[in-house]
């Protein structure tokens, strides 16, 4: 099979593309165009074309992982199913997902961290949190500093309260509320503390 033609990247990094006999395209970055010592006009054996189409799998799967974690951040556990539905191999997948750790496009850690404030700034209790850490496969060893790092849920209680709540003493006021608050993640207690807490604010204000 020979190579009619091999042309070089727009922008540097990006994948070489290499034109086939039969007008079949693949797509390699620099180092797999040093490591077969490609240019236009070579004539590949089979074993050859095969592991040149190896590593322009590899480099298109990796080019697909710097554009899913440039998009929005993820775990590691989230990039490795995405990767492999996309028929990486696992060894392949985890070769991606260790040099995306050693460049710092994926950091499990910090995605835990940013996730548990992105969710308390939207309302929401720890167990909420805790589903969402268990849906985007964050590992466990990370949790506890994450929620840890959170602010006291009782100012994100009192304000849902005081927006949903007009009469205390109304009991399916009250039950409606908590049930809410129980919804978003918040233990009974927190809730049964926060309710308490308006009902005194409601009495010396009536």
């Amino acid at each position: 099979m020979r190579i009619e033609s091999l042309l070089p990247p727009a922008q540097p990094g990006k994948p070489w593309t290499l034109l086939l006999e039969g007008k079949e395209t693949l797509r390699v970055g620099e180092g797999v165009v040093v490591d077969f010592a490609l240019y236009q006009g070579k004539d590949l054996d089979e074993e050859t074309l095969e592991g040149l189409k190896k590593a322009a799998f590899a480099a298109d799967l990796r080019e697909k992982a710097v554009s899913l974690l440039t998009g929005r951040l993820m775990s590691a556990g989230t990039l490795r199913e995405k990767l492999l539905a996309k028929g990486g191999s696992p060894q392949q997948v985890e070769e991606i997902i260790n040099w995306a750790q050693d460049i710092g496009l994926l950091n499990d850690e910090e995605y835990a961290k940013a996730l548990a404030r992105h969710y308390q700034a939207k309302g929401y209790g720890i167990y909420k949190i805790k589903d969402e850490f268990y849906r985007r496969r964050v590992p466990r060893e990370y949790w506890e500093e994450a929620l840890a790092a959170l602010e006291e849920p009782n100012e994100i209680i009192d304000r849902f309260l005081e927006g949903k709540l007009k009469d205390p003493e109304d009991r399916k006021q009250v039950k409606k509320a908590a049930d809410a608050l129980v919804r978003r993640g918040f233990s009974w207690s927190q809730v049964s503390s926060g309710i308490e807490r308006f009902r005194r604010n409601w009495a010396e204000n009536h």
